[in-house]
């Protein structure tokens, strides 16, 4: 077992955002969200605490709590690797200062990435992947997830390529927490993101395998 799993799992419990699940778990003890304090008058006023105080990481019996959790992790995330685009959303790819094209095109430069190199790390056909290069289509989010994490994108360069999509981090999945802590550590070995990714269930990528 790697030791950044444990700093995986505190980070986990400190950001999953997934308040309906968390109350689900047997033994978890839902806060008190409303409080009162006195203001400046003297007066005694309500006030609901923020969000954050249901975290997992405010339970008395988080490690227990997070062993149950993991237990009853099932990634159904599955989409088809891209989304094809109409007409006129290709011409908008074409001319869009922020199209995910010209991001993804960026990236590449910045990192020397040439098309061998991507199909080496990610598993896509090189149809599909010219379809994206040349505007006619969008990656799914778990594609930028892996485009990111197969070349040591940083969390801002992801924040980047996803809003080219339209998409950005939720923190209400288990997948989703799990990929942008390994960007935020900058966990890119290959073995220690399998190590992670298998932690939490974390399925559908498109990461191909070091040996395939």
């Amino acid at each position: 077992m790697f030791p950044f799993l444990s700093d995986l799992d505190e980070f986990f419990c400190k950001t999953f955002a997934n308040y309906d699940k968390l109350c689900g778990l047997d033994g978890y003890k839902p806060p008190v969200m409303q409080a009162t304090k006195t203001d400046e008058f003297g007066r005694t006023v309500s006030y609901t605490l923020p969000m954050s105080e249901m975290a997992l990481s405010k339970q008395e019996k988080k490690e227990t709590l997070l062993v149950a959790l993991k237990e009853k992790i099932c990634d159904v995330e599955f989409s088809f690797p891209v989304c094809h685009l109409g007409v006129f959303a290709q011409i908008g790819q074409a001319f869009s200062k922020k199209s995910f094209r010209r991001a993804w095109r960026k990236f590449c430069e910045g990192k020397r990435l040439k098309q061998e190199d991507v199909l080496a790390q990610i598993n896509v056909s090189k149809s599909t992947y010219l379809e994206i290069i040349k505007g006619r289509a969008l990656p799914c989010k778990s594609l930028v997830y892996s485009f990111a994490l197969a070349f040591g994108a940083s969390v801002e360069e992801t924040l980047q390529l996803l809003s080219a999509c339209d998409y950005g981090f939720d923190f209400t999945k288990e997948r989703e927490v799990v990929v942008y802590y390994l960007l935020h550590q900058r966990v890119y070995n290959r073995e220690m993101m399998k190590a992670a990714l298998k932690e939490y269930k974390v399925r559908n990528l498109y990461l191909r395998e070091e040996n395939a």
